[in-house]
């Protein structure tokens, strides 16, 4: 299910009274919160913060702070970027990767590698202290006799 089953490509609010307002990021975030079927006091308790709060969010009379807008992204399942500007950005996702994710990944690559090798390395060391013990065991039985 992509973004746009969900919430329209030209996201709107409906304001009763008001009909259909411009889209606002208050707007995006009513909009995405009421196709996720939860109620302010429901968003607000996961989000940790009070309803009042939210709805200052959805009427645009404040805005979260950049943390919210990841854990709002995760709760209501849409792009951080399309909460802040209504624009989708599955082509930027799909560009080629940063120099920053390469280098995380070469990171990654090298921390399994040493994993391995010291998974390996414990194996090696847990056979060789029960061989030292199964000869210190025999060692003993052999004074006993």
């Amino acid at each position: 299910m992509s973004i746009s089953d969900v919430i329209p490509t030209t996201p709107f609010i409906h304001t009763p009274g008001k009909g259909i307002s411009d889209p606002t990021m208050g707007g995006r975030i009513a909009l995405a919160r009421e196709a996720r079927g939860l109620s302010h006091g429901q968003l607000a308790t996961r989000l940790g913060v009070m309803a009042k709060t939210l709805k200052n969010w959805e009427t645009d009379r404040s805005e979260p702070r950049g943390n919210k807008f990841v854990t709002l992204s995760g709760l209501l399942g849409v792009p951080v970027m399309w909460l802040m500007t209504g624009e989708e950005t599955a082509q930027i996702s799909a560009a080629a990767p940063c120099a920053e994710t390469l280098t995380l990944a070469t990171k990654m690559e090298r921390l399994l590698s040493l994993h391995q090798q010291s998974a390996a390395l414990i194996l090696e060391l847990q056979g060789d202290v029960s061989r030292l013990q199964d000869e210190i065991d025999m060692s003993e039985l052999e004074q006993v006799i």
